[in-house]
């Protein structure tokens, strides 16, 4: 996916490096997944960046696209 190889750069960044990168957005800072609304199309049609942290560093990072509500149980 094209879209997934422009975020790689993410990969093994701490959480201070990522808030600097990207902003807070609502993300709850003890969390292992954050999440970022990259786009939001019509019909409430969102494409979203997963960010897996592991050890306080991303170790997976996933884009799905998605409508309505986001759920929280990754």
């Amino acid at each position: 996916m094209k879209l997934m190889h422009q975020y790689n750069y993410l990969l093994y960044q701490n959480k201070e490096e990522i808030m600097k990168l990207l902003g807070q957005e609502f993300n709850f800072y003890p969390s292992d997944n954050w999440t970022y609304t990259l786009e939001t199309g019509t019909f409430g049609k969102k494409t979203i960046l997963f960010l897996f942290f592991e050890n306080d560093k991303v170790s997976k990072i996933e884009i799905k696209k998605i409508y309505g509500k986001i759920s929280t149980g990754l």
